[in-house]
């Protein structure tokens, strides 16, 4: 198999390109980012771009999946727009470009509660969800995650609030509300290459419970 990967400098992405490099069910993987990631691999072809005119990368979007792992918060982008054409606007033109080379199916780093009624960041991501659809008609799955836990390059002190106060709610969080639950990050990644490789039957929106079965 080959892969691509969008996001593969973020939290979840890196660990979804661990994966990757680490399976001998994949021979590539192909990764888009606005900075070289250092990484040395006979797998790997790494494409540094601005990330502003996804069309000029067209020709290299090329393999049987594409993992969207893209996303980053207003504190880093600096405005609701960027956030968005981070979030929403660069997946939607990976899908487009991925599904006219062939690619297969798209596996998307979601959140859980993503709806078009929600907040800003829910809204958006469920722009994003119906937006790739459009380019992968019932070969797309969503994978929404609560809470993510992992080791971020960067400090993000409420983050680190956060993790202590979804340690001590996870356990009571059954039936219909498992779905908020916290997820470690490494288990997200290796639900998502799982699944990628026996996607069949498997339902296109996953949350917690789902996701833990995919591993």
């Amino acid at each position: 198999m080959k892969a691509i990967v969008i996001g593969a400098t973020g939290l979840v992405g890196n660990l979804i390109l661990k994966e990757i490099l680490d399976d001998k069910d994949f021979s590539e993987v192909r990764i888009f980012v606005r900075r070289p990631t250092g990484i040395i691999n006979t797998k790997l072809k790494e494409f540094v771009n601005p990330m502003k005119d996804i069309g000029s990368l067209s020709p290299e979007i090329q393999g049987d999946v594409i993992f969207n792992a893209l996303g980053t918060t207003i504190k880093q982008a600096g405005s609701q727009a960027e956030q968005q054409r981070i979030d929403r606007d660069l997946p939607i033109a990976f899908a487009r470009f991925a599904s006219k080379n062939g690619v297969k199916i798209m596996l998307n780093v979601s959140s859980v509660g993503a709806n078009m009624k929600g907040g800003f960041y829910l809204k958006t991501k469920a722009e994003m969800e119906n937006g790739t659809e459009k380019f992968f008609p019932g070969k797309v799955f969503h994978f929404r995650p609560g809470f993510l836990v992992g080791k971020r390059k960067d400090f993000r002190l409420v983050e680190r609030i956060a993790f202590g106060f979804m340690k001590a709610l996870d356990p009571v969080l059954r039936g219909s509300y498992k779905k908020y639950r916290s997820m470690p990050a490494n288990k997200l990644a290796k639900a998502m290459v799982s699944l990628s490789k026996n996607h069949v039957g498997k339902p296109s929106v996953l949350h917690y419970a789902q996701i833990i079965q995919c591993i």
